[in-house]
């Protein structure tokens, strides 16, 4: 494609997947090169047939007792964090009413989110978000996602911050995390 038409064609709809930093939301939108910048934010068709499969887990559980394990896993997450993470520095990013936020975390950490979040998926086997500029978030899909689990995640960025893992990571933002 030649470089000055690319720079005159632009998509009626931003969409993250077209963002050149598509995790970059605290950014304005920046289109990616190329093709790319086309994309939006719907997967292939073909993708989705294999919705299929969780489509008949969540009618199999049921959406109500999926939103109860999730708040009850936040809870408990919410719990261990005051007792382990808020005394390291972190801050709770997430409302502390389960009726205000989903199946997720949002731990904030103002100086070093980014480089304790690559601490966390290179040492210690744990995969969180990072969302800037200071945010790692951890997902806790209830129907996948034991207590167990919770608590061992909550341990592992305890363990990197309190050990002060993070300090041997590259500074350096890659595109994601």
């Amino acid at each position: 494609m030649r470089t000055d038409l690319q720079e005159e064609l632009r998509s009626p709809i931003q969409g993250w997947f077209g963002q050149r930093e598509q995790f970059a939301m605290e950014r304005a939108y920046e289109p990616a090169e190329g093709i790319a910048r086309f994309l939006a934010g719907t997967p292939p068709i073909l993708g989705l047939v294999a919705v299929e499969a969780g489509v008949e887990l969540v009618a199999e559980a049921g959406i109500g007792a999926i939103a109860k394990k999730a708040r009850a896993l936040t809870a408990f997450g919410v719990e261990r964090f005051d007792e382990r993470l808020a005394p390291l520095g972190l801050e709770l990013g997430t409302p502390r009413d389960p009726e205000h936020r989903g199946a997720h975390l949002a731990f904030r950490h103002r100086e070093e989110a980014w480089r304790i979040c690559r601490t966390l998926i290179e040492r210690a086997a744990v995969i969180p978000d990072f969302r800037g500029p200071d945010t790692i978030r951890f997902g806790f899909p209830p129907l996948a996602t034991s207590f167990a689990e919770v608590e061992e995640s909550i341990e592992r960025l305890s363990d990197v911050v309190e050990r002060g893992l993070f300090r041997d990571v590259d500074p350096e933002r890659t595109r994601v995390t």
